[in-house]
């Protein structure tokens, strides 16, 4: 997974400029030649004064949420599986930021409202899950800490496993790729990498793997009735 080093902040610098810049693009495509030609040339106009780029304009489009995760300093790999999962259901591109002593930020990036569903979506699931993790640790009968932690982390993936299908199945397709990636560029520039193994299995674990499966089973997304309200609802 890929990590946040520093922010650049152009964009935001820019926001206000950027923003005049899209409306005139936008006008740019209007039916009306003389109406779009006009458009055209106040945009290139504000993009020369200002020195915005055309990969900057592009990037403007993007939009970002943040969810921070209590008690993730150093995210275990089940963490950052349920960020990636989440992220590339809504067609997204999910970071993490860690701070020393600091709980971990995941950021997603995408086009419209995908990063907003997307932050809702993990920040639930991770409650589910851990709770769910936790609760099946209590009842292991074994003595060593670190074998429960283990088990715990493959209960885990298999829980990610099964409720891959719900999350896939409620996801919307989106384009902007290209946009997503001016945005990071712009951003936060040269990102680090961040990556943490799966708990490894074995023929001994089939009670851990068939019990994370059934506990995902009643994960369930609905869409609510408002359209105002973008986020998904979810329910157990």
């Amino acid at each position: 997974m890929s990590i946040i080093k520093n922010t650049q902040g152009v964009l935001v610098e820019n926001k206000k400029v950027l923003d005049k810049i899209c409306k005139c693009l936008r006008l740019a495509e209007s039916g009306n030649p003389h109406e779009a030609a006009m458009a055209m040339r106040q945009a290139q106009g504000l993009m020369k004064k200002y020195n915005i780029r055309e990969d900057q304009v592009l990037a403007a489009s993007v939009s970002e949420s943040v969810k921070s995760i209590a008690g993730t300093v150093n995210p275990p790999f089940w963490v950052l599986a349920l960020s990636n999962m989440v992220a590339e259901a809504f067609a997204c591109q999910a970071f993490v930021a860690r701070r020393t002593g600091q709980a971990s930020r995941f950021h997603f990036i995408g086009m419209g409202y995908g990063p907003e569903v997307a932050a809702y979506t993990f920040a639930v699931l991770h409650r589910q899950l851990k709770r769910a993790r936790q609760d099946y640790i209590q009842q292991l009968q074994v003595e060593v800490k670190a074998e429960k932690t283990r088990r715990g982390n493959v209960f885990a993936q298999a829980w990610l496993y099964r409720a891959a299908r719900t999350v896939s199945a409620f996801s919307d397709s989106h384009e902007g790729k290209e946009a997503i990636e001016a945005y990071i560029r712009e951003q936060y520039g040269e990102l680090g990498s961040f990556s943490r193994s799966p708990a490894l299995t074995d023929a001994g674990n089939n009670t851990d793997v068939i019990s994370g499966m059934r506990a995902a089973d009643g994960v369930s997304l609905y869409k609510p009735m408002h359209q105002k309200d973008p986020s998904p609802r979810l329910s157990r």
